[in-house]
């Protein structure tokens, strides 16, 4: 019976989610924002600048790489965000049920008290998923279309398990924070503030080394900085490869200036290290949700 309910809940939860048109949208405005942001002004402003580094070191032509390089890191950012924002507007049901008194009916409900908060887990991971699948599909087929396809299989199952990862981390971690508010006009504040700067504090808009040293350790300690990372070395190895047959010194530089693995405090952080930060943030946040609700049922 509990089995069947916490089916019921969570997809009335994700259906929810779904059909207020409002919020999927809200969801995405990080990654349009990026995305726009990207077609406008900072896509030729890269490319150009990475032109003329390149033909700085005598190696003339390489515009098609650096093109494929430029829309990579773009479009690696746009998922980033998503694997965020998605989830967060998909804890706003939480919310809303709170404000109702929805959710202490359910509390006295004749299933187990476990039930309720799992399925708002579980909904909120189903959206970021299904949201996230559409947005990493939009990304393909932008690559492809515009001819920067150069990804291989490995990096397409690499860019769908680090979007299955980061959409768990991050909903743990986000299930954890909005279970403290209470209001709506709280939970849409850090909506607004969370979807304003988290494509900064990832480096969606500019590489992370770009910003002062301070900012930058900063941002080693934000789970998202990761899911960046993830996503950028699965999308942007095959541009890279290609960069490295003009000039393999190039390449490695842009591997670094653009964050493609960290130096946390003189320690390199790859790509195996980033999945297992994830995976520890996942696990870490469950354990702490447990405790949260053990604790809450015993008060």
């Amino acid at each position: 019976m509990n089995g069947y309910a916490l089916w019921l809940l969570t997809r009335r939860n994700l259906k929810i989610f779904l059909k207020d048109r409002a919020n999927v949208f809200f969801s995405l405005l990080a990654p349009l924002i990026v995305l726009a942001l990207y077609v406008l002004f900072l896509g030729r402003i890269q490319e150009d600048g990475l032109l003329a580094a390149l033909e700085g070191m005598g190696i003339q032509g390489g515009g098609d790489q650096i093109a494929a390089f430029s829309d990579s890191w773009m479009l690696a950012g746009c998922m980033s965000c998503a694997c965020i924002t998605v989830p967060l507007c998909a804890c706003g049901i939480m919310i809303q049920d709170k404000a109702r008194g929805i959710t202490q009916d359910l509390f006295i409900s004749p299933v187990a008290r476990w039930v309720t908060p799992a399925a708002y887990f579980c909904s909120v991971v189903a959206a970021g998923l299904a949201i996230g699948a559409i947005v990493l599909a939009v990304c393909f087929v932008w690559l492809a279309a515009s001819g920067m396809w150069l990804l291989s299989l490995p990096d397409v199952l690499g860019c769908i398990g680090a979007l299955i990862l980061s959409v768990i981390s991050s909903s743990t971690l986000l299930v954890f924070v909005v279970s403290f508010f209470r209001s709506q006009g709280a939970f849409t504040a850090l909506n607004v503030i969370l979807g304003t700067v988290v494509g900064f504090l990832i480096g969606a808009y500019m590489p992370i080394t770009y910003f002062p040293d301070a900012v930058q350790k900063f941002t080693y300690f934000i789970p998202g900085s990761y899911t960046a990372g993830l996503f950028r070395n699965f999308m942007m190895r095959g541009a890279l490869e290609e960069i490295a047959q003009l000039s393999p010194a190039f390449a490695e530089g842009l591997r670094s200036e653009f964050s493609l693995t960290f130096d946390f405090f003189g320690a390199e952080v790859g790509i195996a290290a980033m999945f297992v930060v994830l995976a520890a943030v996942a696990a870490v946040f469950a354990g702490l949700n447990v405790l949260a609700a053990v604790l809450r049922k015993k008060a």
